[in-house]
C-alpha cells in the first residue's frame, strides 16, 4: 500500500455508531475533528482538569500550570505541528482528495487536549498510588476473584488506559462511545497501542493505552484506520508521534517555569538548561534586561525555546517519514532531534529528578495523597465486591458508599471487574480538593456528587 492509500484509511473521520462517511460534507471550517475538539472543551472531565495537579500538588500560587492549561499550552503546539503535517501531505501529493491540509492540524489539536482527561488526582503520584494499592497483598482478596489480564489492568494503573475509557466510554454517551470521537482524534491519543497484559510482557513497565474492557472498542478503531500489522499487533498512528512531540516541547520547560515560580531553583538555573539551544534561541539580552521581573524573563526564554524545539521536531518527523509509514519506526520523536534539543532535553530531565521532583514540599504532598487513596479505595473498592459476592450483607457505609458514587455506581449487569472500573472512574475524575474532602467525610450523609 503506497502512503496516500495510507493517509485515505488514516484521515477517515469515522465514529462509533456512525453511518459512514459523506465526503461531501467534509468543510475545513466545521469538520468532524472541529467537532471533536468541541465535545472536548465542553465536557465535564476536561474542565475538572483545572484543580488537578500537574507537577505541584494543592499550590495557591495562580501562576502554577494544572493539567487543564497543560492541556491546552500542548494542544497549541500540536494544532502547530499538525498544520505543518497537512502541508507536508500536499506537498508530497500524498494527502488525500476527500481532506483538507488542515485536517491534521485539527485532529492533533482535538488529540491533545484529551491527552491527560484520564489522570488522576496528584498527577503521577495517584497513579502509583492506585497500583500500590491493587497490588498491597492485603487487598488480594478484592483482586484475586478477577482474571489474569483484568488483575494486570489494576495492578498496572495508566491515566492514558483511563483517559481512552474516559473518551469512549465515561462521558456523554455513557457505555455507548462516550464522546464518540472520530477514528483519527481516538488514535492520535494512543502512545501505546498495547493493553497491560502485554505491557508487562514489553518489558514490565506499567504503560499501555487500553483496559480489558475496551479492548474491541480499541480494535475497531485501529482495524478500521489500517493500523493492524502482519506481526497482529498494532502500529501507532502517524499523528500520534506529533501529539507525543507537542508534550515533550511542553513540559519540560514548563516545569523549570513552575519550579522559578515556586523557588525551587533560578531564572539562571533555566538559562543554564537551554545553554544548548542557546546559537537557535538568539535571545535579546537586552530586552530580558529591560524586562521587569524574573517572570516575564521565564516566560519570554520558554517561548523561544518552545518556537524552536516545535520546529525542530517536525523537521525530525519529515527526515523519518518514510520509516514511520513503513512502521520502523515508532518514535519518540525526541530521540531522533537534533542534538542541540536532545542536549537540553537531557539538561532539563536531569534538573527535573534532581532538585524539582525531590523538592519537600512536594515530596511531603504526595505521601499525603497516598492516605487519600487508600481511604477511598478501602471504601468503594470493598462495597462493590460486596455488592456483587454478598449483596445481602451491604453494611450503611458500603450503601452509602455506592450512592455517593451517584452515575458512577456500578450497574446491576456489572460484573466485579467493571464495577472495580467504575470505582475508577469515579476516583480519577475527582479534582485534587475533592479527592482529599471524600477521603475524609465519606460517612456524611449529604455529600456532593461529582
Amino acid at each position: 500500500m503506497n502512503f496516500q492509500e495510507q493517509w485515505r484509511k488514516l484521515l477517515l473521520p469515522l465514529r462509533y455508531g456512525g453511518s459512514g462517511v459523506d465526503f461531501k460534507k467534509l468543510d475545513p471550517a466545521r469538520s468532524p475533528f472541529l467537532q471533536d475538539r468541541d465535545r472536548i472543551i465542553y465536557s465535564s472531565s476536561f474542565r475538572r482538569l483545572a484543580r488537578k495537579t500537574q507537577v505541584h500538588p494543592l499550590v495557591r500560587n495562580d501562576h502554577i500550570h494544572t493539567r487543564l492549561s497543560h492541556s491546552l499550552e500542548v494542544s497549541s503546539v500540536g494544532r502547530s505541528l499538525g498544520a505543518m503535517a497537512g502541508y507536508f501531505l500536499r506537498h508530497r501529493g500524498e494527502l488525500p482528495d476527500y481532506a483538507a491540509p488542515e485536517f491534521p492540524g485539527q485532529i492533533l489539536e482535538a488529540a491533545c487536549l484529551a491527552h491527560d482527561i484520564g489522570n488522576p488526582p496528584f498527577g503521577h503520584a495517584g497513579e502509583f498510588a492506585i497500583r500500590d494499592w491493587f497490588g498491597d497483598p492485603a487487598n488480594h482478596v478484592y483482586v484475586n476473584a478477577l482474571e489474569e489480564t483484568q488483575q494486570s489492568d489494576f495492578r498496572c494503573f495508566d491515566g492514558n488506559a483511563q483517559g481512552f475509557r474516559v473518551v469512549n466510554v465515561v462521558e456523554n454517551n455513557r457505555d455507548q462511545g462516550g464522546f464518540r470521537l472520530t477514528y483519527p482524534t481516538l488514535a492520535s491519543m494512543v502512545k501505546y497501542p498495547w493493553d497491560s497484559w502485554q505491557s508487562r510482557a514489553r518489558g514490565g513497565k506499567c504503560k499501555f493505552n487500553y483496559y480489558q474492557a475496551e479492548a474491541a472498542i480499541f480494535e475497531d478503531v485501529f482495524r478500521a484506520l489500517g493500523l493492524k500489522t502482519r506481526r497482529g499487533d498494532f502500529a501507532r498512528h502517524p499523528l500520534s508521534l506529533l501529539a507525543e512531540a507537542a508534550d515533550d516541547t511542553c513540559y519540560r520547560i514548563v516545569d523549570m517555569e513552575d519550579a522559578r515560580e515556586l523557588d525551587i531553583i533560578t531564572l539562571a538555573d533555566i538559562l543554564k538548561v537551554v545553554e544548548p539551544l542557546a546559537p537557535n534561541l538568539k535571545l535579546d539580552p537586552q530586552r530580558l534586561e529591560d524586562m521587569g521581573s524574573d517572570r516575564e524573563r521565564a516566560g519570554y526564554v520558554r517561548a523561544r525555546v518552545i518556537g524552536h524545539v516545535t520546529v525542530s521536531l517536525f523537521e525530525t518527523f519529515a527526515a523519518q517519514y518514510e520509516r514511520i509509514m513503513r512502521r520502523e519506526f515508532e518514535g519518540p520523536l525526541m530521540d531522533m532531534a537534533p542534538e542541540d534539543v536532545r542536549a537540553y532535553m537531557a539538561s532539563a530531565r536531569d534538573i527535573f529528578n534532581g532538585r524539582i521532583l525531590k523538592n519537600s514540599h512536594k515530596t511531603a504532598l504526595e505521601i499525603g495523597s497516598y492516605s487519600v487513596y487508600k481511604r477511598l479505595l478501602d471504601t468503594f473498592i470493598p462495597a462493590c465486591h460486596r455488592r456483587i459476592c454478598d449483596p445481602g450483607r451491604l453494611t450503611y457505609k458500603e450503601q452509602q458508599a455506592l450512592q455517593l458514587m451517584g452515575g458512577h455506581a456500578p450497574r446491576r449487569e456489572d460484573d466485579l471487574y467493571v464495577s472495580y472500573l467504575r470505582v475508577l472512574d469515579f476516583i480519577t475524575g475527582m479534582t485534587d480538593q475533592y479527592a482529599s474532602f471524600v477521603s475524609v467525610s465519606y460517612t456524611h450523609l449529604t455529600l456532593p456528587t461529582t
